[in-house]
């Protein structure tokens, strides 16, 4: 049931009061994390901590309004004119096993058009949030361009779930038609390399658990997970509050609780949707080699680090764990401006030498 806040009137009160509450927090945050006493971990910077906490009241804006941000999507890909194109579905045979539902179809995706190394990347938001491009996208590009010399990054907004026919497979089906897209336009498989936070990094998991099911659909070079959700549940809320570090984190337990009951299928899940859903403790081969990453002080850290013990330990597995030190979620998205650059270039120098060790070893 949505919150009363996510109806007028009460949601244009439900603004008045976050703007208020967010003017009177900012200085208020300032003198808390002054000390290095009260901060989460010594090591972390004074801004860092009220970034933090500023998102946390961001989350809790969008979980009690239910406002998922797509608009902000559609007006960034009318600014951006000719760097946007429209992804159509591909043919429907690309779609079946875990992608077919009945209420859940294919749909045209707005894409960046582009040639040579792509990365395709997707943003999380607990898979009913959505970011638009030129806020978000610009400095995952610029990493993207600086450090993995990508010549073109698509950030692809998939469907917030908000309704059955966006539900689970809904976003994953969304994932095919950009990766058909591309493929499309003439990229090589092997120079495509799949990116996603968050949320989105469950989603490259539960793509790359099809790849192997599925010889219509060529393999990327590689993957690479920013913090990923991989542990996803009906009882997502508690979970996390369960979790070390979730107070201290950018996420609220009310915007997972929110996310984990728009993504679940409406039906009762088999147990295939289930390891689609919610990929921790359902480990499988892939032939993709997946660097994993996720920050030590962040709430979701232990279950990413089991995720990712569990699919090294599947035979012909290749991956990296890449733990960053005293960094909370979602690294990728939150580095420009809260002075975590040299954290973002230390992870992608892992990448790069888990990829030339991979080299070494085929020679």
């Amino acid at each position: 049931m949505a919150p009363v806040w996510s109806k007028q009137p009460f949601k244009a009160i439900f603004i008045t009061f976050h703007v208020i509450r967010t003017l009177v927090a900012v200085p208020w945050l300032l003198i808390r994390y002054t000390p290095k006493s009260a901060r989460p971990s010594h090591e972390c910077s004074m801004k860092q901590c009220v970034i933090n906490a500023l998102v946390r009241q961001l989350m809790v804006y969008h979980t009690e309004t239910r406002s998922n941000s797509m608009s902000a999507v559609l007006s960034d890909h009318a600014k951006a004119g000719k760097r946007h194109d429209l992804a159509k579905p591909a043919r429907s045979d690309l779609y079946s096993s875990i992608l077919a539902s009945d209420a859940a179809k294919p749909a045209e995706m707005l894409a960046d058009v582009g040639r040579e190394k792509l990365v395709l990347h997707f943003p999380g938001g607990a898979f009913v949030l959505a970011y638009g491009s030129e806020m978000y996208g610009r400095p995952v590009a610029a990493a993207m361009s600086k450090y993995v010399k990508a010549d073109r990054t698509l950030f692809a907004q998939y469907r917030p779930s908000a309704d059955d026919a966006t539900r689970f497979p809904a976003a994953l089906q969304d994932i095919v038609t950009f990766y058909h897209h591309v493929l499309s336009l003439g990229y090589r498989p092997e120079n495509i390399i799949l990116s996603g936070d968050s949320a989105a990094g469950n989603l490259i998991v539960a793509f790359l658990r099809h790849l192997e099911g599925t010889t219509d659909l060529p393999l990327p070079n590689s993957a690479i997970l920013w913090s990923p959700w991989v542990h996803v549940t009906s009882s997502a809320g508690s979970d996390y509050k369960g979790w070390t570090n979730s107070a201290n984190d950018c996420l609220t337990p009310e915007l997972l609780q929110w996310g984990a009951e728009a993504y679940f299928p409406k039906h009762p899940p088999t147990t295939e949707e289930v390891a689609y859903v919610s990929p921790l403790h359902h480990p499988f081969r892939t032939r993709v080699p997946l660097f994993v990453q996720a920050g030590t002080t962040e709430a979701m850290f232990d279950t990413i680090q089991d995720f990712a013990q569990e699919m090294a330990g599947v035979e012909g597995n290749r991956l990296r764990f890449h733990a960053t030190d005293f960094v909370t979620h979602n690294l990728i998205m939150a580095y420009e401006g809260v002075g975590l650059e040299k954290m973002v270039e230390s992870a992608f120098e892992d990448y790069k030498h888990f990829l030339e060790a991979i080299e070494i070893s085929r020679a």
